[in-house]
């Protein structure tokens, strides 16, 4: 039993570092396993783009079975980390700025197929997370994304809110 605990975690950990050599071959700042307010987020990416400020917050499982209410759970997890830097940027800059300048992603990573994730990419509806504060209710409205997906999507997804990768180019691109 020892064992399968352990091929688990290899498998978990192999997904996780995958995905930052991703991010970071494609001119992302990543830190993994980091600290945010006594919570532990598996990757933290940053990157700037056309005076847009980029922060991605991931979330890498590799579960055995993936079940609505897990999900949900993970949902929940992403959008306390991105309450967090949301709150932790009002400090630094002012909503206006947050709001012109800034996207935060936070991504539900299955390291697996379950099945029902063959071919789907899911972009979560966002509830509201700051009814007491009307700006902070903007900037989540308009400034943030979640994401669930497969490893395979993650580039796809990325691009769809207008964050590019690089390629490599090829000879006959110039011919």
């Amino acid at each position: 039993m020892v064992f399968e605990e352990d091929r688990f975690k290899i498998n978990w950990k192999e997904a996780q570092n995958s995905i930052a050599k991703f991010l970071a071959d494609n001119s992302f700042m990543i830190w993994e396993e980091r600290s945010l307010y006594n919570k532990r987020v598996d990757i933290l990416a940053k990157r700037t783009y056309r005076n847009k400020i980029f922060y991605l917050v991931f979330e890498v499982k590799h579960y055995n079975n993936v079940t609505a209410s897990v999900e949900e759970k993970f949902r929940k997890q992403l959008e306390e980390y991105l309450k967090l830097l949301i709150k932790r940027e009002v400090k630094r800059k002012s909503d206006r700025q947050i709001s012109n300048n800034y996207v935060f992603v936070g991504y539900l990573v299955l390291s697996k197929d379950y099945g029902i994730y063959l071919n789907r990419r899911k972009n979560w509806i966002k509830k509201q997370q700051f009814a007491k504060d009307s700006n902070l209710d903007k900037i989540w409205r308009r400034n943030v994304y979640l994401f669930c997906s497969t490893e395979d999507f993650i580039q796809k997804n990325l691009e769809d809110i207008g964050l590019p990768f690089y390629s490599q180019s090829k000879l006959s691109d110039f011919f």
